[in-house]
């Protein structure tokens, strides 16, 4: 067996696993994101925002859009369509979906998110709940769910919830904003879910209490095993959780930076594809492309992010703590 370096010389691969593959064998080695969120890691990551005592990130997310929903839906046309960007569970998406079913009677409901069977099975359940709803899942990553869409001429509102924007690397929000921008017509509005807590030690701890180990992590190196019939072991890898702070008047956010450290010299094997990867006591494995794994914002760098991608802030709510805010945006006619 032998460490490959470049992609070329990698045996194929199904077609969604060539990043996992290229990222593992790269300099800097990481995984994608989204490979953290198959069926399973979903259904753990929405265990744990739902039962933190440290990680209110869903208790305020929810409290807000419920507090705000009249504001939200209250100026979008009839038969609007709503979609949302890495949808998971859809379990803070309900009181949009009750409000706007309130308003029009009908609605599509079109949630984007890889991780695919898990949304199709939320999917029907969704249906049994609400009369009147019909949703159509797509399985992939968001800007492609976006893009599947772009033929469709009802108004849209669309929602990127969770902090999940925080998660795509810092280099790239601004070009993903402005691509949104461009793919939104004047009476769409695009809702926006982010993180504002900068305290060092109430972050680090929210990433570190309740679980001597992270489930949702090992759970990443399940499936990375299975995957590539690999011999990852959990036990030599520790989940480690760094944060960098910015001056919240500039414009680079604060954020996160979460990662396996190797605690030995040690060589992980992937059977599947002749390919062994070598780790040294120390060497960090990235659970993120970029340099960020969640960010977090000051109100400044939202609206200078609006500006920038050509948006125009027409509501900005931040819970009492101010630690999480809901932005709605609409496209900049100027």
């Amino acid at each position: 067996m032998m460490l490959y370096r470049k992609f070329s010389a990698v045996p194929a691969v199904p077609a969604d696993l060539k990043s996992v593959v290229v990222s593992l064998t790269s300099e800097r080695k990481h995984v994608p994101h989204w490979y953290l969120y198959d069926t399973r890691g979903s259904e753990i990551y929405e265990e744990i925002v739902r039962a933190s005592s440290t990680y209110q990130l869903w208790n305020h997310e929810y409290t807000l859009l419920q507090t705000h929903i009249k504001d939200i839906v209250g100026n979008m046309p009839s038969s609007t369509m709503l979609v949302e960007l890495g949808s998971g569970a859809s379990s803070k998406t309900r009181p949009v979906i009750e409000a706007l079913l309130q308003k029009q009677g009908e609605l599509m409901y079109v949630p984007v998110d890889i991780a695919t069977d898990y949304i199709r099975e939320i999917s029907r359940e969704l249906e049994r709940e609400y009369s009147g709803l019909t949703v159509e899942p797509f399985g992939g990553l968001y800007m492609d769910g976006l893009r599947h869409l772009v033929g469709r001429p009802e108004p849209k509102l669309l929602l990127f919830l969770g902090s999940s924007f925080g998660n795509v690397p810092i280099d790239e929000q601004l070009p993903m904003m402005k691509e949104i921008r461009a793919r939104l017509k004047a009476q769409d509005c695009f809702v926006l879910g982010l993180d504002m807590n900068t305290d060092r030690e109430a972050v680090i701890r929210a990433y570190r209490t309740g679980f001597t180990r992270c489930p949702w992590l090992d759970n990443f190196i399940d499936r990375l095993n299975k995957d590539f019939e690999a011999d990852m072991n959990r036990m030599a890898f520790e989940d480690t959780v760094d944060f960098v702070e910015n001056p919240a008047d500039g414009d680079t956010p604060s954020y996160v930076q979460q990662y396996l450290r190797s605690s030995t010299n040690q060589r992980v094997h992937l059977r599947k594809l002749g390919v062994s990867i070598e780790f040294l006591a120390g060497e960090r494995l990235y659970l993120s492309e970029g340099q960020n794994y969640s960010c977090k914002y000051s109100e400044h760098q939202v609206r200078r992010l609006a500006e920038k991608s050509n948006f125009a802030v027409e509501g900005f709510w931040v819970n009492e703590e101010a630690k999480y805010c809901v932005v709605c945006l609409v496209p900049n006619e100027k």
